[in-house]
């Protein structure tokens, strides 16, 4: 079996556009973000939980959003949101509840595990941030957080 150099893989023959780059450097945020979680004492409510299900755990302020407002804010369609809802919904990380002045709404919002899960996923995020500002200098981190805060912003 040929083994595979993953600097090679991320090396040569790249494309080297914006949108390549900011793939391969969130794919390697993520995989360090992984990692992270690996080493972490981490409760065992959190196990199996998907990235996408942390995500939006995180996106999710503790008063909750409508359907709607989530999809929104996720980038996805009520109907994804709904189903990635109802499954952390099962795992009582989030829980739906009417809307305090139009009952026919209702407000996705996350329990106090799912808090705690998010608080868990920020410490872990701040870890490797940590590492990642020591390996590109406090510069070039500060000036990277800015940059995509600004782009995010436009």
């Amino acid at each position: 079996m040929t083994s595979v150099n993953e600097s090679d893989v991320f090396e040569h023959d790249r494309p080297d556009h914006a949108l390549a780059l900011l793939a391969d450097a969130f794919d390697l945020f993520r995989r360090d973000l992984e990692a992270e979680f690996a080493t972490m004492a981490v409760p065992a409510f959190l196990d199996g939980v998907r990235g996408s299900q942390m995500r939006l755990l995180q996106l999710t302020p503790p008063a909750g959003l409508s359907a709607t407002q989530l999809a929104v804010r996720a980038g996805m369609t009520k109907q994804a949101l709904g189903e990635l809802a109802a499954s952390l919904e099962a795992r009582g990380l989030y829980e739906s509840v009417s809307h305090p002045t139009d009952r026919r709404l209702r407000i996705w919002r996350p329990t106090v595990l799912g808090r705690e899960a998010s608080e868990t996923a920020d410490r872990a995020v701040a870890t490797v941030e940590h590492r990642w500002r020591r390996h590109l200098g406090a510069a070039d981190w500060d000036a990277l957080r800015d940059t995509l805060s600004r782009a995010r912003a436009r």
